[in-house]
């Protein structure tokens, strides 16, 4: 590499140089990181549900709800803060509960991945993650590293996003209990204004809202988390539509019955929750909660394979 070259690496902040790569590595570890969380969040739920968090490891479970308890101390930052006990976790934790054997079936059939491939992957990004924690300069040669290691857990990623995100789903009808309530609850309902279904996805049941006219709305994410703050527990995450107004919520199915009702009464009163905010422009702590996914309105997975 010539000295021209080398020096793209790097750019002033005042007299001090800043390696360009750390800020595209810090940016690639926290979409990584993201992802994987939200794997591991579904598979406790799909399997134990609202009381996921009660079959975590005793310790762990201890420890993870000490630190939610601080993290309400930093409220005044303005920062996100979802008490999500998954989102509190560290890089080990994290890998404590994505590899654990209760959850495994789970796994495996959310990402096509065992475990213990994923536990080598995700184990080899950390000393890389711990050099950026400590501010310390990477190089190309680092980059590409870890640009190798995240390719290996890419396709665990995208067989999650293909199957919940994109995958396909079962419209329930009046011969299922959950289809019929939901009817029973739109009688006299303005389909021109709230276009509403329920459908199931393998372990997980989806309630949709369809985009209506004019089509100049978008979901707003302080006021979906707001609205049914009572039912979050239940709530695996409101999956918006990036360019739509239009959104999921996804649950686990094995609620039970009257969590079940709960939720579809709350949603079928077709509260308003939309704004003319763009998600770009949406408050951070809220548009980039835990609870808060977004998916493209057409797959970019297909896309790609063509």
């Amino acid at each position: 590499m010539d000295e021209s070259a080398q020096m793209l690496d790097l750019e002033f902040d005042g007299e001090l140089l800043i390696p360009h790569v750390n800020t595209v590595a810090y940016r690639q570890i926290y979409a990584l990181e993201g992802w994987l969380r939200r794997i591991c969040l579904t598979a406790w739920m799909g399997t134990f549900g609202a009381s996921w968090s009660q079959h975590l490891e005793p310790n762990l479970h201890r420890k993870l709800e000490g630190m939610v308890r601080r993290n309400r101390q930093r409220l005044h930052l303005d920062a996100e803060s979802n008490d999500d006990l998954i989102w509190q976790s560290t890089h080990h934790e994290l890998l404590a509960m994505l590899t654990d054997a209760s959850i495994a079936t789970s796994v495996h059939s959310l990402t096509g991945s065992d475990q213990d491939f994923i536990r080598d992957a995700f184990d080899e990004v950390r000393e890389i993650r711990n050099i950026l924690a400590h501010n310390r300069a990477l190089s190309r040669k680092s980059h590409e590293i870890l640009e190798s290691l995240i390719s290996n857990l890419r396709q665990v990623i995208d067989t999650f996003r293909a199957s919940i995100l994109y995958g396909s789903s079962d419209i329930l009808d009046d011969s299922d209990w959950m289809g019929r309530f939901l009817a029973e609850q739109l009688i006299g309902n303005d389909w021109s204004q709230f276009q509403a279904f329920v459908a199931r996805k393998g372990d997980f049941v989806e309630y949709v809202t369809l985009p209506t006219a004019p089509f100049d709305k978008w979901p707003d994410a302080e006021l979906l988390l707001k609205v049914f703050a009572e039912h979050l527990d239940n709530i695996v995450a409101f999956c918006l539509n990036k360019e739509r107004d239009e959104f999921i919520i996804l649950a686990p199915a094995i609620l039970d019955d009257e969590s079940h009702l709960d939720l579809c009464d709350k949603f079928s009163q077709n509260p308003q929750v939309w704004t003319d905010v763009p998600f770009t422009a949406q408050h951070p702590k809220f548009i980039c909660s835990p609870k808060i996914w977004i998916y493209e309105n057409q797959s970019p997975l297909k896309a790609r394979t063509l």
